[in-house]
């Protein structure tokens, strides 16, 4: 006759209340709360001082010493070749006044002196001949001299006339430089002032923002706490033994009975009852443990 054996696995009571009693409930009430925003400020605004800051950028312009050196680079670079000629018309007619013109008046007048010592000379009509000849030739000879001067100091006017033009432009470009110099000076100066307000406001901002930044940090972990809280109670119900509440049953056939005989001879026999003095005296007979 055959055994049946049947294997039943039950949930241990102690485990079985506690996922009913403790963990589900529990997970119902997280998954059934309704979801809470966060109502804080999560960015710090801008400080009093950074506001101020923003409006001298905002209040900033070129500096007058910018335009003005705009201007004189513009005037320079538009100037017209007939522009230029008469500039430098203007300085050779003003070297005209100072060198030229009062040049030629001394040499008017030094040749008017020599005319005079000529006819101071002057004697007889073969004299007179003579003192034509000479005062001719000397007076020739001064006038020659005094029209190479001339041209000399003609194109010396012309040539410091062109000097005059190329110094005046190049102190035109130095001052020019010179005011947008000055002028980026005070503009970077500005920057430079409005930039640390800037920085000290941040520090302050920075601060604020921390605090808001702490607040925030603190409502995450209130959301959090019941996962973390149903993390260990899930734990928890993890570390129950493994096979807790499992039970055997078996029905049918001889084999308990088989079992339970097997369990008693060898009981016996370490014993003596079937020991080999017993089974010595029992030569001939075959051993029936079933009579």
């Amino acid at each position: 006759m055959g055994t049946t054996q049947k294997t039943k696995t039950e949930m241990d009571p102690i485990q079985q209340e506690y996922l009913t009693g403790t963990l589900l409930p529990f997970a119902k009430d997280i998954a059934g709360r309704a979801f809470t925003p966060y109502t804080g400020d999560r960015v710090a605004g801008l400080t009093d001082l950074q506001r101020a800051a923003l409006s001298g950028y905002g209040g900033l312009s070129l500096p007058s010493e910018l335009g003005e050196a705009a201007g004189i680079y513009r005037g320079m670079a538009t100037q017209t070749p007939e522009q230029r000629a008469a500039d430098i018309a203007q300085y050779t007619q003003q070297y005209t006044q100072n060198v030229i013109d009062p040049t030629l008046a001394a040499l008017e007048r030094q040749r008017g002196e020599r005319e005079v010592g000529l006819k101071a000379g002057r004697g007889s009509a073969f004299g007179n001949l003579a003192y034509e000849t000479r005062a001719g030739a000397e007076l020739g000879a001064f006038d020659v001299g005094m029209a190479q001067q001339l041209g000399q100091l003609q194109t010396q006017g012309y040539q410091s006339a062109l000097a005059r033009a190329a110094q005046e432009d190049a102190q035109r470009m130095q001052a020019a430089g010179a005011l947008a110099g000055t002028g980026m000076t005070g503009l970077q100066a500005q920057q430079a002032i409005l930039g640390a307000q800037m920085g000290a406001g941040e520090a302050e901002r920075a601060l604020s923002q921390a605090d808001l930044d702490a607040a925030y940090q603190n409502y995450l972990m209130a959301q959090q706490y019941p996962l973390q809280q149903f993390g260990v109670l899930s734990g928890a119900a993890g570390a129950f033994p493994a096979g807790i509440g499992t039970t055997t049953e078996t029905t049918g056939g001889l084999g308990p009975a088989l079992s339970t005989i097997g369990s008693v001879g060898l009981g016996l026999s370490g014993a003596g009852v079937f020991g080999p003095a017993a089974m010595a005296g029992a030569q001939g007979m075959k051993f029936n443990p079933f009579g």
